[in-house]
């Protein structure tokens, strides 16, 4: 199979260097609750969670751009078809654009089950070269696999999910939507504008609220007033196309076998690679 999956790269909040994916908003993010939104794959008609009370920005770009819902739902199609990490590690891998040494993973969506999240764990220890970061309400993941990752994996626990208790017990960097720069003083948090803060910084940040959001809400009352200051929003994601990278071979250096975690020979410098004890190895020849 020659299919790739498809990267975008920047938009009104990133610089144009910064690779992106991204799967369907809501759909493909169990953990999910308070920004918990759904477009609907044919039609693209919004639904909000029970529980939500902020529309993912995400999701809004699905309902008014077809060609960005079906991009997503593609890329989705793809990943679940191959099943395994390796497959998918093997996919995403043959798929990441030329010239890009920051990615983040995901502008929408998230590490919907253990083996997609080791498919990339492992794509990020095939490129030392690149930093993986992305936000993530999958903490029970961030929490039982940190000692796998290898330093240019790089994650914030993103508030709001249904997990949330996990962040402040394991000490995890997060960052939390807020509804107005006075919320985020008072929560004596800073303001990432531009994911500065996502991809270096070590300490929990704040988000501006920004997307499309329900009439009649507090949300909507809060962008609007966002935008009356000239603070709320993001831009369309930009359409400039990456180029493709050269095809690079695709090692396992950690595998999933009924929830065990294996580690594979491999002769990455130990600087890069994680701290692990009492793993399982596998040789392969």
């Amino acid at each position: 199979m020659n299919d790739k999956l498809k990267f975008g790269n920047g938009n009104a909040k990133l610089a144009q260097g910064i690779g992106t994916f991204s799967l369907p908003a809501g759909h493909s993010c169990p953990y999910a609750r308070e920004c918990l939104s759904k477009s609907n794959r044919l039609t693209g008609k919004l639904i909000d969670g029970k529980h939500c009370k902020f529309r993912c920005f995400a999701a809004s770009q699905e309902m008014i751009f077809p060609n960005v819902r079906k991009a997503r739902w593609y890329n989705f199609d793809l990943l679940r078809a191959e099943g395994t990490e390796e497959k998918m590690g093997k996919l995403i891998q043959r798929s990441l654009p030329w010239g890009i040494n920051i990615i983040r993973t995901h502008v929408s969506g998230d590490y919907y089950n253990p083996r997609y999240f080791f498919a990339w764990l492992n794509v990020a220890l095939n490129n030392p070269h690149i930093i993986f970061y992305g936000y993530t309400k999958a903490t029970p993941l961030l929490v039982e696999y940190k000692k796998y990752l290898p330093s240019n994996f790089r994650f914030t626990a993103s508030k709001g999910g249904t997990c949330d208790n996990l962040i402040a017990k394991h000490h995890l960097k997060s960052a939390e939507v807020v509804f107005s720069v006075e919320e985020a003083k008072r929560k004596g948090l800073e303001i990432d504008h531009d994911d500065n803060h996502a991809i270096g910084g070590k300490k929990s940040f704040a988000l501006l609220l920004h997307g499309m959001q329900a009439a009649g809400t507090e949300a909507a009352a809060a962008l609007v007033a966002l935008k009356r200051e000239g603070i709320g929003g993001y831009g369309e994601a930009s359409k400039a196309k990456l180029k493709e990278q050269f095809e690079r071979a695709f090692v396992m250096h950690f595998e999933l076998k009924n929830g065990e975690v294996f580690k594979s020979q491999t002769n990455f410098p130990m600087a890069f690679m994680p701290k692990y004890d009492g793993i399982r190895e596998i040789y392969k020849h």
